[in-house]
């Protein structure tokens, strides 16, 4: 994409699929906005808030991976395919690094990060007694009565504990999940297809009893987010803004990509707006949020339903609303994680934020969990003992 015009050759489509070619990828993430259609989340009218900065040299540190390899800072970051990475630190930026085609100003692809926001707005209704989440999902969304939602409940949903006949494998460009991202506007429609999510979702069949196992399945984020514009009868980017962005301070708007229908379904935004959210949940949304809400999150899931799924670098690890849990002596962290290496790490009780972006040839964001939790590990170790 470089060049007035670039050359023919160079040029970067989403109708095509160039987009989500790899390394064409590492483009597409940082400038999804000229591609696709989008929805604003408005930032609101007051002043931007900018965070105090004090630097740490943590990229002098060496990382020893959980497979005893050990490397630089910045060696594992191009391990990684890091784009962009911020850490905070008990309020202050100590660390910020911006690589390839990733900037300060540049919004990048979050992914499927973008559940976690949906599962705080839902806790948000839970907690203040607007919502039961222990409705069943047919009783908001009745178009539902005849695929795997039928008997689920809406914590079910949120807890990712919903036996459905759904092939979830990245890997594979025959598995299920490739339709799902055709219906959602994630990728180009195939030739003769023309189905939003509310096309798609009603034809997910049940297999399985719910609540019984974690089972990680992506159509769960868009029932919750369809039940979420249901009940509140909103536009997803509007509530967002309206309960979440427009008291971060944050300098820019968020943006959500939308399927056929318009319904939004992952966000594009800058580094430092991620970072942003992540201290307001660690800080209880500046007072703003009911602390029941963030205890229930760092409590987090059943361990022993997790354990279940067999995922190898997430062993102890568990799920709640819509965030992933890890359980340490020390205290939990959550996280929003997305596919190519999205994730966004709150430790409350190291008073840790770590917002990272990357842009990784496959799509499983744990293919790096090796390298990215140890590397946290020692940033934080290192500013305990700065």
């Amino acid at each position: 994409m470089q060049g007035f015009p670039p050359k023919k050759e160079s040029i970067i489509q989403f109708s095509d699929g160039s987009f989500y070619s790899w390394p064409q990828l590492k483009w597409s993430v940082n400038n999804i906005q000229q591609l696709v259609p989008t929805k604003t989340v408005w930032r609101g009218a007051g002043a931007t808030r900018s965070p105090t900065e004090c630097s740490v040299p943590l990229q002098e540190l060496s990382i020893t991976s959980d497979n005893g390899e050990q490397l630089p800072w910045l060696e594992v970051l191009r391990a990684t395919d890091t784009d962009a990475l911020a850490i905070m630190h008990a309020g202050k930026i100590v660390y910020e690094s911006y690589h390839d085609y990733a900037s300060p100003h540049q919004a990048h692809l979050i992914m499927s990060c973008a559940k976690s926001m949906v599962g705080l707005l839902l806790e948000m209704m839970i907690t203040s007694g607007e919502l039961d989440d222990a409705i069943l999902v047919t009783e908001i969304l009745p178009e539902l009565n005849k695929s795997a939602w039928v008997d689920a409940t809406l914590r079910d949903v949120l807890d990712m504990q919903i036996g459905m006949d759904f092939d979830e494998d990245y890997l594979n460009s025959n598995s299920e999940v490739w339709r799902y991202l055709r219906c959602g506007g994630m990728l180009p429609q195939a030739q003769g297809q023309s189905e939003c999510l509310t096309d798609y979702l009603p034809t997910v069949k049940k297999q399985g009893k719910h609540g019984q196992v974690f089972s990680y399945r992506e159509p769960n984020i868009n029932v919750a987010s369809w039940m979420l514009r249901r009940l509140s009868k909103r536009h997803l980017n509007d509530l967002l803004s309206e309960q979440v962005w427009q008291h971060l301070g944050v300098a820019n708007d968020g943006l959500y990509m939308v399927d056929p229908s318009g319904a939004e379904t992952t966000m594009t935004l800058t580094l430092r707006s991620f970072l942003r959210f992540g201290e307001w949940i660690r800080t209880g949304g500046d007072g703003r949020l009911n602390p029941l809400i963030c205890d229930k999150l760092f409590v987090g899931g059943d361990v022993d339903k997790f354990a279940k799924a067999k995922i190898p670098t997430m062993q102890g690890w568990s799920y709640k609303s819509m965030w992933w849990v890890r359980h340490m002596s020390h205290g939990n962290a959550i996280c929003a994680r997305g596919a190519h290496g999205q994730l966004l790490y709150i430790d409350a009780e190291k008073q840790l934020v770590v917002a990272w972006y990357s842009s990784t040839e496959q799509a499983p964001g744990r293919l790096h969990d090796h390298w990215r939790m140890p590397l946290i590990d020692a940033a934080a170790n290192a500013l305990h003992s700065h």
